[in-house]
């Protein structure tokens, strides 16, 4: 019969095949292949080899389909194929190299960013004894599980930033092997548990809290343990075996997170969750039921009664939860939470990010959908939902709280590796599963490694005013006393004023406090964090703002940073006549501490502003004091509300005289020199400027810059993007670039016909090499405008540096949109800025 040749010829092919032999075009039954169908049970009938049942050949009617005839023929040794040994070989290795990766990535620049104020407490409490760890956790909001265990880490690895961060670090990774682990458990085959450890090792979200001397690492890993012994419960349960230690796992891991967050039991009660539905089939199956049930709910008891030492305490700080979160809608709310569950709380992101969010939101549900008809996919889902369901319920969508999504995390990307399943070729789909996370990290990773700015910059801070305070004469102001422990550990040696002292916080106590610490105090260093919850009346800054010169302010992080110099004996100018801005508000006088004033680069011109309104005002203003150089360019500027924002414009009296105080810190390496005072009043809706009878400004008068006495280090010499590269003779210490007019706005998109600001921050060599040209000049391309100018303009050359001065320049380049990327050029050293944002 035709068929039975057609038969015996596909088997004959996949014979040759696997025997590596080349078939004829008309191919034979190979010899061999019969003495391989012996063990493989196949016996020839009418001319097609059947698989025998029970010692009998099979009826032709009943045999088995020609292609799986072929598929079932013996599998040879060839170079094409690989043993089972060799396959779980190349698993180990494969799993070896993502671990080796996630220890990498996890411990690469470990104490290149600051600890920050929790870390700060972690570090005090850490330094206490096993019991006052405990007591003091019984009035804060974390029990003392991660703190104990901490404590014994760093006896054998120090309190150093590194030494505290690496317990965190290790855990990370030994999160992604439980990826891996529940992977395994999750799916048949390595493919989707080696694709979701990958993607855990790479995944920002895992790699920040890895680097972070806190709870959350710890807690999700015993997250992933519980559902990792899950899992294996439902697996072992499935063949008929003994469960004791996927119960043993469950209880250690369910122990282990109540002791270290009180959010634990929401992954408790999703675990019951998953059960209940894998214990319905043993039901529908008749498979134990009872017993499989009654065991369960002894590990469950034994997880409560390994916490109940500690469980009355709990109870009563869940019941006195701090509040602080923000109830959100449930499109903002999904937004949030996959935002978090891609980057993390990384600042720069890719540009769209919408892209992301909907790849990250799409896949997990055809992950579900690739896994419904396993047990497996509805514990997954119900470990990625529960900590969302948590954030929802309780309102919990603010920056305090985001970070308990990472106990969704690796529920998420396993169901994202799951989804490839769906595909006629799943190893393509993990390809570029696996290709999206590789530009995912980079894309967001080198930024978060190269700034100081990945979390709040307490140690630049503090080496700022290590190198520009005095501690005889200044003072650091913490405005919320939970930065007193971190501060502590970077202690830069000046006295410490912590308030308000209480929540909440006693408005007359805490002037009088300031009044009494600030008397005879020259420069205030103010640190505001978490002023929302420690100081919501803005008590502190509307004291300072009154009463001394804000200067210097800058956000490291989520730690505002503001340098105010208390005023000393002033000089008063008075307008005669008085200088008006419209229709409405006059300058009366400006005072200085000189006339004209003098003032060191990285000190603080001082400038009061007094005001009279002629009539009401009929907009809310802003006042903006600006130095300028001989090109006009703006080397410092300080624009405020009159008094600091505690006297808006829209409130005065007709005839009311009101004080105003601004303080213009010089940026560090500003060029020596002569330069110009100004002010300006705008509307702070519009940003329209009022008329003066001189344009649109008030000339105040010259203000002379010097080299400082004491140099700030090119360390902390304030720049938004730090090269340290050598370009020529001279090293480019930092640079910074944006839309001219909104260095208060970096990211705001440029459009043709817009002027680049540029500020270039140079070092000379010390000492000044004998060949040290006088007049160094760079080149900076863009598109088809180029620039070419002294390093730090005319009136500054290079011949008139001295060795190892910070030397600033500023510049302006217009944009055609021709380019988004600068080049710059100094004797024939070439560096590509950053692309600029359109």
């Amino acid at each position: 019969m035709a068929l039975d040749r057609r038969g015996e010829h596909l088997v004959s092919q996949a014979c040759h095949r696997r025997l590596g032999t080349k078939p004829p075009a008309r191919g034979l039954f190979p010899a061999a292949c019969a003495r391989l169908h012996a063990p493989a049970g196949l016996h020839r009938h009418g001319g097609i080899y059947r698989r025998a049942e029970r010692g009998r050949a099979p009826h032709p009617m009943t045999s088995p389909s020609l292609p799986e005839q072929a598929r079932r023929l013996p599998r040879l040794a060839s170079p094409a194929r690989l043993s089972t040994a060799q396959r779980r070989r190349l698993a180990d290795l494969a799993l070896a190299g993502v671990l080796l990766l996630a220890l990498a990535l996890r411990f690469y620049r470990l104490d290149g960013s600051s600890l920050w104020s929790d870390e700060g407490n972690t570090w005090a409490l850490v330094q206490r004894s096993w019991g006052q760890i405990a007591r003091d956790a019984a009035v804060d909001i974390h029990p003392p599980g991660y703190y104990w265990l901490l404590k014994l880490w760093a006896g054998l690895f120090g309190s150093s930033a590194a030494g505290l961060r690496s317990f965190s670090a290790l855990l990370g990774a030994a999160l992604v092997g439980l990826v891996y682990a529940a992977g395994r458990r999750a799916a048949p085959g390595i493919g989707l548990a080696l694709t979701a450890a990958l993607l855990a090792a790479v995944n920002p979200f895992q790699i920040y809290y890895s680097q972070e001397a806190r709870m959350y690492m710890l807690l999700a890993v015993a997250g992933a343990g519980l559902f990792w012994a899950l899992l294996a419960w439902f697996d072992r349960e499935g063949a008929g075996r003994g469960v004791a230690g996927p119960a043993l796992g469950f209880v250690a891991a369910g122990s282990l997170g109540l002791w270290t967050h009180y959010s634990f039991p929401i992954l408790l009660s999703a675990a019951g969750l998953a059960y209940l539905w894998h214990w319905r089939g043993l039901l529908a199956a008749s498979r134990h039921p009872t017993r499989s049930l009654t065991l369960f709910t002894l590990a469950n008891l034994a997880v409560v009664g390994s916490f109940i030492p500690w469980l009355p305490t709990a109870v009563a700080r869940v019941l006195a939860w701090p509040k602080g979160g923000v109830v959100a809608a449930p499109a903002a709310g999904i937004r949030l939470t996959l935002h978090m569950l891609l980057f993390g709380p990384l600042r720069d992101l890719p540009d769209p990010t919408w892209p992301w969010l909907a790849a990250a939101g799409l896949l997990p549900l055809l992950g579900l959908a690739a896994l419904a008809r396993r047990g497996q996919g509805v514990a997954l889902g119900l470990w990625l939902l529960a900590p969302v369901a948590l954030m929802f319920g309780l309102g919990l969508f603010s920056d305090a709280f985001l970070k308990f999504l990472l106990i969704a995390s690796p529920a998420w990307l396993l169901l994202i590796a799951a989804a490839p399943g769906l595909l006629p070729w799943p190893n393509a789909g993990r390809g570029l599963l696996i290709a999206g996370a590789a530009l995912l990290a980079a894309l967001t990773l080198p930024a978060y490694f190269a700034g100081p700015n990945g979390r709040d910059n307490y140690a630049g801070v503090a080496r700022y005013i290590a190198a520009t305070g005095d501690p005889r004469t200044d003072l650091v102001i913490l405005d919320a006393p939970g930065q007193a422990d971190v501060w502590r550990y970077y202690d830069p040696g000046l006295p410490i004023l912590a308030l308000p002292g209480q929540r909440p916080p006693d408005a007359a106590a805490t002037q009088a406090a300031l009044e009494a610490a600030v008397a005879g105090k020259r420069q205030l260093f103010a640190l505001f964090w978490a002023t929302d919850e420690a100081d919501p009346q803005r008590i502190v800054e509307s004291w300072l703002d009154q009463h001394a010169f804000r200067g210097l302010e800058s956000w490291q992080g989520n730690m505002r940073f503001v340098v105010y110099t208390r005023p000393q004996a002033l000089t008063c100018a008075e307008l005669t006549p008085p200088a008006a801005f419209g229709d409405a508000l006059d300058l009366l006088a400006h005072c200085q501490p000189h006339q004209p004033q003098t003032v060191a680069s990285g000190q603080t011109a001082l400038v009061a502003l007094r005001w009279r309104a002629s009539a009401p005002l009929p907009a809310r203003y802003k006042v903006s004091v600006q130095l300028l150089d001989a090109r006009r360019q703006v080397i410092a500027q300080h624009d405020a509300a009159p008094a600091g924002g505690a006297r808006p414009t829209d409130t005065w009296a007709a005839g009311e005289i009101v004080d105003d105080n601004h303080g213009l810190t010089i940026p560090p390496g500003t060029p020596p020199g002569d330069y110009t005072l100004i002010v300006a009043v705008y509307d702070e809706a519009s940003g329209a400027r009022l008329a003066t009878s001189g344009g649109d400004a008030y000339t105040l008068g010259p203000v002379g810059v010097v080299r400082p006495a004491r140099p700030v280090s090119a360390g902390v010499a304030p720049i938004r993007v730090r090269v340290g590269r050598s370009l020529g003779p001279v090293t480019l210490v930092g640079y910074d670039l944006h839309r001219k007019g909104f260095s208060h706005a970096p990211q705001t998109p440029l459009q043709p016909g817009d002027l680049v600001h540029v500020t270039l921050l140079w070092q000379a060599p010390d000492p000044l090499p004998a060949a040290w040209p006088g007049d160094l000049r760079f080149s900076l391309r863009l598109g088809s405008q180029t620039l070419t100018d002294p390093l730090a303009g005319e009136s500054y050359p290079t011949g008139q540096w001295q060795a190892g001065e910070l030397v600033r320049g500023e510049f302006d380049l217009p944009f055609d949109g021709s380019g988004d990327r600068p080049r710059l050029e100094v004797a024939g050293d070439e560096l590509r800025l950053q692309r600029l944002p359109r």
